[in-house]
């Protein structure tokens, strides 16, 4: 997967060009999408997408590290919130007093670079929580990749049935 705009922040912008890590967390049952940049003290406004312009972000204390690749289909970040129970806790209460746990939570994830904020350089990487953790720290939570196949159907896939498989074996 081939970026422009990411090579070229990688290989040709100046040293004081930052990249901005940003995060959506949503979900149906929260009081709000928690929109957070990880690194822009004063916090940010893009532009997403032609039908979303102006978008705030609020800068939040937050660790985030990719597990995967993020042009794989097993694409994953974690993410550590410095909430210290402010936030994410109340929130999953309120998941809990309306019996949502079977709707995950929805995390979108963007880099841009600091002297352009017109558009992205990489994403939306759009990923899903599967659990969240506490500490006395905060919030910690993996978000990944949705699962495409969670349904099983039982078929078995031989040769005798499927016989262009055996170019893949």
């Amino acid at each position: 997967m081939s970026n422009p705009e990411y090579i070229d922040y990688f290989l040709n912008s100046r040293s004081s060009v930052v990249q901005l890590e940003l995060l959506e967390v949503s979900h149906p049952s929260f009081s709000q999408p928690y929109r957070i940049v990880r690194n822009a003290a004063d916090g940010v406004t893009v532009d997403l997408s032609p039908s979303e312009e102006g978008v705030e972000f609020t800068y939040y204390p937050a660790r985030v590290s990719s597990v995967g690749a993020k042009g794989d289909l097993d694409a994953a970040i974690r993410v550590e919130l410095g909430d210290l129970g402010e936030i994410i806790p109340v929130e999953v209460d309120r998941v809990r007093d309306q019996a949502r746990f079977h709707v995950k939570p929805s995390v979108r994830f963007w880099a841009f670079r600091s002297d352009d904020l017109s558009g992205p350089i990489f994403g939306p990487l759009v990923l899903e929580v599967r659990e969240f953790a506490f500490n006395h720290e905060g919030a910690r939570f993996e978000a990944t990749a949705p699962s495409l196949n969670s349904i099983r159907t039982g078929e078995r896939y031989t040769l005798d049935r499927f016989p262009m498989l055996r170019g893949f074996l």
